[in-house]
């Protein structure tokens, strides 16, 4: 974080975004503050923040923090800068008078909805406070993907951990990563977590695919439940001494008959920037299981360049966090939807 004196300005104004945590943009600079955050996982305070700096460039601002909140400096200092410390010196440091900034609400009441901010472009206001929550579209910040790519980058040290994941025997292969997201999702009442039909079943039809035009397929699953993994990939895993025999009965699921030739490396729960270093260095295709996963979905955003992204249906999932969401708005559009066809059961591709 940029302590002091001011940057010169990109404009003569500033805007400050109440997100979950609030989030303040300077015409001069653009400067964050914020409300009472809520609870957040970092990947949701991740859009936050990564939304700021793309309507902050939007707005031609400049992003400053609130230097009065200590919450926020909190977030960023705790949560953000040991992970991303070139993301957290894209903010300003400074003091905001209370007298000096207006108010405006944006993206208010619901999680994965674009509201345009150029509507927004013609305040003269030096500081502006855009209250709103989640601010989860890729539409914020999509113009700025490169840029964005630069501030995520992973640590060596991370970078090396992220690798040793992957035997030194697939690291030519095509990968394929799966991302499953189980925990809390099968508890929240909200969100519906990674199903194991569906899992095999979407990463057997990519694997068929990708088998056509490459040499060596391989799968890799990342995410939370490493034993749920296991079960679903059972007859596709090498020995894993330290996991127990899969039950899956557990999980309504039973293995297929036929299935495609394939390994599937089962990674443990390390870090989540372990798990967004090895996306970016090996995960050629990603899948995201659970659709409402903001960390599966940052997973994919952030993959190999050149990566494909797909996504399950989250319609079929009957998943409750639809009601706020405009799916246009969250997923790109070049990733690609897939869904189950009711009288078949074959996954399928929807553009």
């Amino acid at each position: 974080m940029r302590q002091g004196t001011e940057s010169a300005p990109r404009a003569p104004d500033t805007l400050t975004i109440k997100i979950r945590f609030l989030i303040i943009i300077d015409r001069s600079p653009v400067s964050i503050s914020a409300p009472k955050m809520r609870q957040a996982t970092e990947r949701n305070k991740l859009f936050e923040i990564i939304s700021l700096l793309g309507i902050a460039d939007t707005l031609q601002r400049t992003p400053v923090i609130n230097a009065t909140n200590s919450d926020y400096i909190n977030v960023l200092s705790k949560s953000i800068q040991p992970i991303f410390p070139k993301l957290v010196e894209e903010f300003d440091l400074k003091i905001i008078p209370p007298g000096t900034v207006v108010h405006k609400n944006t993206n208010w009441g619901a999680c994965c909805r674009f509201d345009d901010p150029k509507k927004f472009e013609n305040l003269s206001e030096t500081h502006l406070i855009l209250d709103g929550h989640y601010f989860q579209s890729f539409k914020y910040f999509h113009h700025i993907r490169p840029k964005i790519r630069e501030l995520l980058a992973p640590s060596k040290l991370t970078a090396v951990r992220a690798e040793i994941l992957l035997p030194t025997k697939y690291r030519n292969d095509f990968i394929i990563c799966t991302h499953i997201r189980r925990g809390d999702f099968q508890y929240d009442g909200v969100h519906q977590p990674s199903d194991a039909t569906f899992t095999r079943s979407a990463t057997d039809f990519l694997v068929d695919y990708y088998k056509k035009s490459r040499r060596r397929v391989t799968v890799v699953v990342l995410g939370n439940d490493i034993h749920f993994a296991k079960a679903v990939f059972e007859d596709r895993t090498e020995n894993h001494t330290f996991l127990q025999k899969a039950t899956t009965n557990a999980y309504n699921y039973s293995l297929p008959e036929a299935s495609p030739k394939y390994t599937t490396v089962l990674t443990p729960t390390l870090t989540p920037e372990i798990d967004l270093a090895f996306s970016r260095l090996f995960c050629d295709v990603t899948l995201i299981t659970a659709p409402s996963s903001t960390f599966g979905w940052w997973l994919s955003y952030l993959s190999k360049r050149k990566s494909q992204a797909y996504y399950r249906d989250i319609t079929e999932s009957k998943d409750g966090v639809l009601r706020e969401m405009r799916e246009d708005d969250f997923y790109p559009p070049e990733w690609i939807k897939l869904k189950t066809d009711q009288k078949t059961g074959k996954i399928r591709k929807i553009r």
